[in-house]
């Protein structure tokens, strides 16, 4: 019986012979495959401790209530100690906020990070901290594996790929909505929320316009235009405002651009492709003023072969004279041959990137939008919960537009926050601040990782943020 394509093609004498030794040898049953294991991306925080990545999630009740429970006798503290560490790390905790946890509010469940068992008792550990750095680093490492049953298997994932695979399916069927540089830029934009909704497995789910820039590869202001033309579209649609430091809530229309579902179906594949994708849009080639956003298309659209120009400009819905200056600019900079031969790889565009003089520029963007979150954070603490907060006491009020251009950087940077909940953002002060921190991002390139270190590593976490009532969309 054969057991494969019967198709007839060119073979190796010896490769014939390996084939007929082993017709007569029965073959084995197939074992079963083991899920397959998923890493899940792990952050180190400015101290080095590793952690997580993605937004803070409250605690579940049971943990909360081991936590709180005092350990007796005859219970295994490590034990205990372990389930917590685990159930931390899943939480997206960071390592600050376990020592605050075991050392300063002295959780009763965290006691086998500060006394160890002896005969007589549990004692005094000489060496908590290093005993918590070190399990914290186990409890890290064994979160971020997961086996990728575990993640299809539920109802809201499965949902959440549904509308992914719909979403990009009827993508397709309209080429004309993604012609031109704003089109490949809502391209773009939904692609990065379709990434989004398969992360959290939710079809709500909450995006700043600053985050939505750093996983499309744009600008937050090209971002926020563009939303306003997908809404207007039909094929998002905005289901909350942003209130205090929590951003916007949205969610893709079910049947935006079109009357009824496609009916496509999700594979790994389309997940795959989908973040290459993005991956690719991020690169820092495309930052060169030459190429842009259409640039890309033209190198994206010749990896699939050869294509005449006037095919390209009919695909992208531009005059031929722009694909041949893309074309150009993408010869120049090493990424195409004047055939038309496109070169890939993840290499080729960093030494594209650096021969265009745009390297770290994707970076840069993500620093400064950080920082800016960070910045946001606390002037919005001082400005509206200056009584709930420490930080007039630590780091002075927020300056005033007038203040604002006089205040180094660094020290609007150290940003502190608590619950917040008021009114919107107030242009004119928060412009200033923005404003004060661009010119020193021009003036010192060299300083800007560690002031955006710093101001991150007091940024307090999003459920911190949150008030309680909040918390069941948080975990969402």
């Amino acid at each position: 019986m054969p057991l494969g394509d019967t198709d007839i093609r060119p073979a190796s004498l010896r490769a014939l012979k390996r084939v007929v030794e082993h017709l007569g040898t029965r073959p084995h049953a197939a074992a079963e495959a083991n899920p397959t294991v998923a890493t899940l991306p792990v952050h180190v925080d400015v101290e080095g401790h590793p952690h997580l990545a993605g937004p803070r999630r409250p605690l579940p009740t049971k943990i909360r209530a081991l936590a709180a429970t005092p350990i007796t006798t005859g219970a295994d503290a490590s034990a205990i100690g372990w389930s917590i560490l685990l159930a931390c790390a899943h939480a997206r905790m960071q390592y600050r906020d376990l020592a605050n946890a075991a050392f300063t509010e002295n959780w009763p469940g965290l006691e086998f990070a500060r006394t160890h068992r002896t005969a007589g008792g549990r004692t005094p550990r000489l060496d908590a901290g290093q005993e918590l750095t070190r399990q914290w680093a186990k409890a890290v490492t064994a979160a971020s594996y997961t086996t990728r049953a575990a993640c299809t298997s539920s109802p809201a994932r499965r949902t959440a790929e549904r509308t992914v695979a719909d979403l990009l399916a009827r993508m397709e069927t309209q080429p004309e909505q993604w012609q031109g540089k704003t089109g490949a830029q809502r391209r773009l934009v939904l692609l990065a929320l379709a990434a989004r909704v398969l992360a959290a497995a939710s079809q709500e789910i909450h995006f700043s316009e600053r985050d939505w820039a750093l996983a499309a590869g744009l600008a937050r202001d090209t971002v926020a235009d563009r939303l306003t033309d997908l809404t207007r579209g039909g094929w998002i649609h905005r289901t909350q405002r942003a209130v205090g430091p929590w951003a916007a809530t949205w969610r893709v229309v079910i049947h935006g651009g079109g009357e009824t579902g496609s009916g496509a179906v999700f594979t790994p594949a389309l997940a795959q492709q989908l973040h290459e994708e993005l991956e690719c849009a991020r690169a820092d080639i495309w930052h060169a003023r030459p190429l842009g956003v259409l640039g890309m298309r033209v190198w994206a659209l010749l990896r699939t072969g050869t294509v005449p120009v006037g095919e390209l400009a009919t695909r992208l819905g531009v005059c031929a004279a722009t694909v041949r200056s893309k074309l150009r600019a993408l010869q120049a900079l090493g990424l195409c041959t004047a055939s038309g031969r496109v070169y890939q790889g993840r290499s080729r565009l960093i030494r594209a990137a650096t021969a265009a003089g745009v390297t770290g520029a994707h970076a840069d963007r993500v620093r400064l939008y950080r920082l800016q979150s960070a910045v946001f954070v606390w002037w919005f603490t001082t400005r509206y919960q200056a009584e709930d907060s420490d930080a007039l006491a630590e780091w002075g009020s927020f300056p005033s537009p007038a203040e604002a251009e006089r205040v180094h950087p660094v020290d609007i940077a150290l940003a502190y926050g608590a619950t917040a909940t008021g009114p919107p953002v107030e242009a004119t002060t928060w412009g200033a601040a923005m404003a004060a921190q661009d010119r020193h991002r021009e003036a010192d390139p060299g300083s800007w990782w560690e002031l955006v270190a710093a101001a991150r590593a007091a940024l307090p976490a999003a459920d911190v943020l949150a008030a309680p009532h909040q918390w069941a969309a948080t975990a969402a």
